[in-house]
């Protein structure tokens, strides 16, 4: 577990020193736009067949 604690604070200060406001959030944000972009893009390319 000492393991696993280090590692958690560690990427914690990673977060907390990033440039972005709340970059701890923000990467979630980001992976839900880039999903539904995705989806957005498949459903154009199956509905032109």
């Amino acid at each position: 577990m000492v393991q696993t604690q280090a590692a958690m604070e560690a990427y914690n200060a990673y977060w907390v020193n990033s440039p972005l406001p709340a970059a701890d959030v923000m990467w979630m944000v980001a992976i839900l736009l880039v999903a539904l972009l995705a989806l957005w893009q498949a459903r154009t390319f199956v509905s032109q067949f």
